[in-house]
């Protein structure tokens, strides 16, 4: 998928289809992950209600950093069949992921929405990396001067012993 100045990018998707049989070995599966997509069905209370679990499965065994998209799926059905409103996905979200968490709303039958929550999710991906990195260097390249303030006070200080321990006095 090419995302940003011609960043190419390789996703590697693990689908446990929100299955109780798959529950015991997902952290298997998402442990190193950088990003991770909770869909519910938004023709579906119960499925609304079960993301509450991968939520805290997800705080519990990932870092604070990871990007979190919430998609409820079968947008093709909204008119019809919905039964969660966006208006409350986005409220729960709030209130229990933060404002960094974005809300999607797709049809998978359709392929509506598909391919601009994988783009997002993938330009999110390398602005994070791209940050990670830039910090690692200013930290790097503070170590680097602190390291060499410390070694400058270390010469002065055996400079200043060398001086002191080289007067020779006699009696």
């Amino acid at each position: 998928m090419e995302v940003v100045d011609d960043c190419k990018v390789r996703l590697q998707i693990w689908d446990t289809a929100g299955q109780e049989r798959f529950r015991s070995m997902a952290p298997m599966y998402y442990r190193g992950a950088n990003a991770a997509i909770l869909v519910y069905d938004i023709t579906s209370e119960d499925s609304f209600r079960d993301m509450s679990t991968w939520v805290q499965e997800l705080r519990k065994n990932m870092s604070d950093d990871l990007i979190i998209h919430v998609v409820g799926n079968k947008s093709d059905l909204a008119s019809v069949r919905r039964t969660v409103p966006i208006s409350r996905t986005r409220e729960y979200v709030e209130q229990t992921l933060g404002s960094d968490c974005v809300v999607h709303e797709v049809s998978a039958k359709d392929d509506d929405g598909v391919e601009e929550l994988f783009f997002q999710i993938t330009r999110r991906l390398v602005e994070h990396k791209n940050e990670i990195e830039r910090i690692t260097r200013l930290k790097a390249e503070n170590a680097i001067t602190l390291q060499q303030l410390e070694d400058e006070r270390l010469l002065q200080s055996q400079a200043s012993h060398e001086k002191d321990s080289s007067v020779c006095c006699g009696i």
